[in-house]
Formats: structure tokens, C-alpha cells, sequence
């Protein structure tokens, strides 16, 4: 799957919706998402924050308000051409490239707190999900804090996929390489990741308010 011309056309196809530009459910569970990362990363007005896979910004315009200031990068120009649309906050700076390119993007700049959210499943070739955490790394300020939100859950690959039809159909569309939920992760594997790393990671299983807890999960790595 080319996720970054999926993302371009998912942004022409919805103009003027932002919920659905990103996929999101709704703007209350958005809303509560902002408010689970804030809580999580325990963001603050001194902090200097990264938002990595920012889509159109419904999410980073509402940290922003809680933060010194926020850089959002996307690879997709048409989501970040909406992101800019009717922006207010003046904290906030916009990237476009490749989240596995991270610290090329953004000169060796550090940052306090960074997150990535609804986005590690679409790192599904080989080596790319310790590419991009090793990419967060090196963005990263000493004692800072990352949060990697709504990874679907590989043991939990029967609750979403949770009839012989929707099987059929996942199996069907990643042969014609057109899957559009991306990987499953194994928690070890991204436990594997970190340690290989030396950093700390952890599980994090989320509140069930969260829309997709039934079958995703947040990961958290302290350095």
C-alpha cells in the first residue's frame, strides 16, 4: 500500500470534513484522544512538543493550546494544505516528509515530548517500525517522554476482523496490496524494539472510553 497517495485522497475525497480527512470517529472521541495524550506525556506550557503523522492538525491545534510550541509532520501535502487552512494558534509549525526521516526533516531539533497517534500500523514493511522509534529517539530531549497511540493489537486481531466475511475480506485486500488497516503489532516486538535501544517501554492498555480499545493499544518509551 502506498499510504502516502491513500492519505492524499482520503484529504480530496472529505474537504471539508476534517473528522473524516483523518478517520476519525467523532470530534468528542478526538477531543478525549487530546486530552489522553496530554494526561500520558503529562504535557505542560513549558514543553516543546513533536507530533509526528499530524494528518490535518485536528489533533495538534488542540495540544498546541496546551504547550509552548508544536512542529506536526505529515508526507502527505494535501492533509497539511488542510492543516494550514483556518489555523490560529501561532505556536505551531508545519513539516511535510517522511516520519522515517525525522531527524533529516527537522535539522537535529530536540523536543520535550513528542506523540504519534493512529499511525505506527501503516509502518508494515520490514525493519520500518524500528526505523521510525529510532527516528524518535534522536528527536528526542534527555528525560523526555514518547507516546505511540492506537497501535492495533496483533492478539486481538480476531475483535476487530471478528466475522469469517471480514477475514476473508483482510486476506483478500493484503494480497491485492490494498489493506487499509495496515500491521497488527506484537507488544514484544515493540518491547523487543526499545530494549534493543536501551530505553524503557511500556504497555499501556487503554481506558475503555477510548473508542478502539477493543482492539489497540498505547505504548510509552521514556528515555
Amino acid at each position: 500500500m502506498n499510504w502516502k497517495k491513500y492519505w492524499d485522497r482520503i484529504a480530496i475525497n472529505n474537504p471539508h470534513n476534517k473528522i473524516s480527512q483523518v478517520q476519525r470517529k467523532d470530534e468528542e472521541s478526538t477531543l478525549l484522544t487530546v486530552n489522553h495524550i496530554t494526561r500520558i506525556l503529562d504535557i505542560t506550557r513549558e514543553d516543546k512538543v513533536l507530533d509526528v503523522c499530524c494528518g490535518n492538525g485536528i489533533i495538534t491545534c488542540e495540544i498546541a493550546k496546551k504547550c509552548n510550541s508544536i512542529i506536526g509532520v505529515d508526507q502527505s501535502e494535501n492533509l497539511l494544505k488542510a492543516a494550514k487552512i483556518g489555523a490560529k494558534e501561532l505556536n505551531i509549525e508545519y513539516v511535510n516528509g517522511s516520519a522515517l526521516k525525522l531527524s533529516e526533516l527537522l535539522n537535529g531539533q530536540k523536543f520535550d515530548k513528542i506523540y504519534m497517534q493512529f499511525s505506527f500500523q501503516y509502518f508494515d514493511k520490514k525493519n520500518q517500525g524500528n526505523k521510525v522509534i529510532s527516528e524518535l529517539l534522536k528527536c528526542l530531549n534527555p528525560n523526555g517522554k514518547i507516546f505511540i497511540g492506537d497501535i492495533p493489537e496483533c492478539n486481538k486481531f480476531s475483535e476487530y476482523y471478528n466475522t469469517a466475511m471480514k477475514k476473508l475480506r483482510f486476506y483478500k485486500e493484503r494480497l491485492l496490496l490494498k489493506n487499509e488497516m495496515g500491521k497488527f503489532w506484537k507488544v514484544t516486538k515493540i518491547d523487543a524494539i526499545c530494549k534493543g535501544f536501551g530505553v524503557k517501554g511500556t504497555y499501556l492498555k487503554q481506558p475503555q472510553e477510548c473508542p478502539y480499545s477493543y482492539y489497540r493499544f498505547d505504548y510509552l518509551i521514556e528515555n
